[in-house]
Parts: structure tokens; sequence; C-alpha cells
């Protein structure tokens, strides 16, 4: 595990940048809302519940993405790092360095427990070939295919 820490959801998403990209925020359509995630290259965001309280924030750098059983649900987007990342919520960001390449990043929302309302989870999979996929429609995630594969900036 890269990292794991509790985390305060801002404007109902989690974000991952490269360290240098001059607009980080996206512009969200009801396709977006749809199918989890909005993706400009540089920069992903993807959605989260309506929830009470923090969530936790675990990233891995993993051979594949192991989709848990219970989670509500899980996206897949293409994600090419080649400088530092950040990641977290729009008022909570983190650095992390991760090995240059082109990875798969899947994101997935897993039930909490007593202390979080969710797990979140972001494994980022090393895949020249990544493309973008619903991995596992549920809760907010209402499409079953990928509807739009871009969004404009914020």
């Amino acid at each position: 595990m890269l990292a794991d820490f509790p985390l305060s959801i801002d404007y109902a998403q989690v974000l991952v940048f490269t360290a240098s990209h001059p607009r980080p925020g996206l512009l969200w359509t009801d396709d977006h809302v749809a199918q989890g995630f909005a993706w400009s290259e540089g920069v992903v965001s993807f959605g989260v519940p309506d929830h009470d309280g923090e969530c936790r924030l675990q990233v891995e750098l993993a051979d594949a993405a192991a989709i848990e059983p219970d989670a509500i649900s899980a996206v897949q987007v293409p994600f090419t790092i080649g400088e530092t990342i950040k990641l977290g919520s729009v008022f909570e960001l983190r650095e992390a360095e991760l090995p240059h390449g082109r990875y798969a990043l899947a994101f997935q929302i897993v039930p909490g427990d007593a202390e979080f309302a969710y797990v979140l989870r972001l494994s980022f999979v090393p895949d020249k070939a990544a493309d973008f996929a619903i991995l596992k429609p549920g809760g907010d995630v209402t499409a079953t295919t990928v509807l739009r594969r871009d969004a404009e900036l914020a």
C-alpha cells in the first residue's frame, strides 16, 4: 500500500492529477455522474456518494485491480505518469511518486465501518493498453458502459 489515510471529501469527488497540471478541475455532465468519473489528459475526478463523516483513501501499486466482492462500484481510466502526482479531495491533497509509465487506474468504493463512511481505493496497474471501463456498476454509478471519455477543464 502506497498510502492509507483518512480524507474529508469535498464536492463529492476524489482527484488524481499530475502536479504541474494548470487546471485540475473538470466540468461534470449528467453522463459523467452516471459513469462515476470525469477525465481529461493528466487529471481525473472520481465521484463519491453523499455521506456523513470522513472516508479512508487507500492508494496501491498493483499487478491487477482486485475488486472487492462487497464493492459498491468500480471504474477504470487510463492514466499516464511522467512526474509527481497529487491525489485526494479539493482542499486536502497529497503528493505521490510512482514509476513513470501508463497505468490502468481503478477506483472502487467499498462500504466503510463505524469510523469511515467509505473506503475509497485507487489501484495503479501498469498497463500500456489501459482503457476506460465500468468494472462494477452500482450506487451512484448507474451506467454499465462508458458514456464520455473526456471532460472540459473548469
